[in-house]
């Protein structure tokens, strides 16, 4: 079976065409997302019980995800049957790009969590170490030169496993997060696979 490679939204709707591959002659369809590789993580991931020279502490951040799991959403009947219908899944795209179709596609992400991060890359408000004791800003200043440049990796595993809550499955960034999208389909006895590429 040749698989087929588009780039950009027209080049799938002229790839379909050309093999007369519609509603009226697909038997069977099934869609797929790649996500990148690391592309999402694990917010609201927080190591307690952390003491140093006396003082309490917690380290607030977030955990990057290696490997992903994709799973749609269902939303309402036409999310459904846009899985199993080429017409539907071209008119819920419209003629928007893969780079974007983040905002497009109803679906859900499990990560699995891999590298720690503190959260100030992502959200500059939040306050990577929280002292829990009344500290002298000395002691915060020792710290903060000692474990600071390392992303405090260095006394995580001080304390007990990092309480988790936040949300799994969030991307970095908001576009450019799905890789491929593979259309496996079944028309009058042949079998076709279309693969749409981010080149991005």
């Amino acid at each position: 079976m040749e698989v087929k490679k588009v780039y950009t939204n027209k080049e799938l709707r002229d790839t379909l065409e050309s093999l007369n591959l519609n509603d009226d002659t697909i038997d069977l369809i099934e869609i797929d997302l790649e996500i990148k590789k690391w592309a999402t993580y694990e917010s609201g991931v927080n190591y307690v019980d952390l003491e140093y020279k006396g003082y309490k502490y917690e380290i607030h951040g977030f955990l990057s995800e290696k490997r992903i799991l994709e799973f749609f959403n269902y939303d309402d009947e036409s999310e459904i049957n846009s899985l199993n219908n080429i017409g539907l899944f071209l008119e819920k795209i419209q003629d928007k790009e893969i780079g974007v179709l983040e905002d497009y596609l109803e679906f859900g992400l499990i990560g699995e969590s891999e590298n720690w991060c503190p959260n100030y890359d992502l959200n500059k408000n939040l306050e990577t170490v929280k002292w829990i004791d009344e500290t002298p800003n000395t002691i915060k200043d020792e710290f903060e030169k000692n474990f600071k440049d390392n992303d405090y990796r260095d006394v995580l595993n001080d304390g007990e496993w990092p309480e988790c809550n936040g949300t799994s499955g969030n991307f970095l960034d908001k576009y450019n997060n799905i890789s491929a999208i593979y259309f496996n389909i079944n028309s009058k006895g042949i079998k076709y696979e279309i693969v749409w590429i981010n080149k991005n």
